[in-house]
């Protein structure tokens, strides 16, 4: 092991560490030392960028630990062998026997590789230091960067402005995408906050509405949608009608208060008379009246039940007592007759099932008499009748009034 200098950033490193642990750069195995200037390189170059050595093709073997090793490898690839001719060997002296200079250069040597091994060592620690400190930094970072990831997300799931807050001042070093995206979530949360502070101070509707239609997605749409509820439910019990309940109920057909509405409904409509009943029993009792007049017997009957509880003083009639009655009022001195209804109608309605009603029913009639002589009389009637939930009339008395 040798300490060379990185051929990429000049640094001093051994010739045996995996990278240079200043620039990062792979050194075992991927540098040569120039034969010729002694310059480290990267083995993938073809020549040395010093002195322009040219290395043979095959040739890339990489930096070795000494000097002798390099001039071995140098010899071996030497092609052409200089043939010397032999000469007479003088005997072996002392080094230094003769030569002072040489003796010096010897004891010199020891020192000088002791020197150059400390280097080596040194070298080594410090690559290994800086592979150490490398790998637990990666780690430490790692580490670091997972718990900002988990933080972030959390965070950003989270509707309460603390949490939100918490991680902008615990990571002010996070990514600049998470720190604007945290932030703006909570600029989010804090509008929406104050916008339904503004809404609760209003208590209005319409500003209910807004709301949601602006913050769809807010913690408080339940509470909104709750309040907009209970507004409508008491317009409609102020106003106690049957129209009124009923767009309660178009509105929020999920409501709180449907049941409510339609318990109500049904008290109204079981006291209350609607105009479609108004003109279901001005339409039964026009034409009962007209069939009596025209002596239609088929109509006539069609507006009464099969049997009547009382018909004019008659209990159980049938229908062929009101038949029977149409015939006898036509007396022979009457040539014509036509009844008609005065619209005075006083209906009192009767709950006798599920939406189902009897109605007690009383109004004026005034009865129309063509003598043959063609004179016309004029007789008022009081009728008091009932309809049955069928809407059939199962009850009938009318009295004359006094002129």
């Amino acid at each position: 092991m040798a300490i060379i200098k990185c051929p990429e950033c000049g640094h001093e490193i051994s010739d045996k560490a995996p990278f240079c642990p200043s620039c990062g750069v792979a050194i075992a195995g991927k540098v040569v030392e120039c034969p010729k200037c002694g310059k480290v390189y990267f083995s993938e170059l073809s020549e040395c960028p010093q002195c322009h050595y040219k290395r043979p093709v095959a040739d890339k073997t990489p930096i070795v630990e000494n000097d002798n090793a390099v001039n071995t490898q140098e010899t071996e690839k030497t092609t052409e062998v200089e043939i010397v001719e032999p000469k007479e060997v003088n005997n072996e002296q002392p080094v230094g026997a003769n030569n002072p200079e040489e003796a010096n250069d010897e004891n010199l040597k020891t020192p000088r590789n002791s020197s150059r091994n400390n280097k080596i060592i040194i070298g080594a620690v410090v690559a290994i230091v800086a592979v150490v400190i490398g790998i637990g930094c990666y780690f430490y970072y790692s580490i670091q960067s997972d718990k900002e990831l988990q933080a972030y997300n959390y965070a950003m799931a989270s509707n309460d402005p603390q949490v939100l807050q918490s991680y902008l001042d615990q990571y002010s070093d996070a990514p600049e995408a998470h720190l604007d995206s945290i932030q703006s979530h909570l600029d989010l949360i804090k509008k929406t906050q104050q916008d339904w502070t503004n809404v609760m101070i209003s208590n209005s509707k319409s500003a209910l509405e807004d709301y949601i239609a602006q913050h769809p997605d807010s913690p408080y749409k339940a509470i909104a949608i709750h309040k907009i509820d209970s507004i409508d439910w008491q317009t409609a019990q102020q106003q106690n009608t049957v129209e009124a309940l009923e767009l309660y109920i178009e509105q929020h057909s999920d409501g709180e208060h449907v049941e409510d509405a339609n318990q109500m409904i049904n008290s109204l409509n079981s006291k209350t008379i609607q105009p479609e009943e108004r003109l279901m029993v001005n339409s039964i009792y026009g034409g009962f009246l007209k069939s009596l007049g025209d002596k239609d017997e088929e109509a006539l009957t069609s507006f009464v039940n099969p049997l009547l509880t009382n018909f004019l003083g008659k209990t159980n009639a049938t229908r062929s007592d009101v038949v029977t009655f149409m015939h006898k009022i036509y007396k022979s001195d009457v040539k014509s007759m036509a009844w008609k209804s005065l619209g005075d109608y006083t209906i009192n309605k009767k709950n006798v099932g599920a939406n189902q009603y009897e109605y007690s029913v009383a109004f004026s009639a005034i009865q129309t008499i063509v003598g043959q002589d063609d004179n016309a009389t004029e007789v008022r009637y009081k009728i008091t009748s009932t309809l049955n939930n069928e809407g059939r009339i199962s009850d009938f008395n009318m009295i004359r009034l006094a002129e």
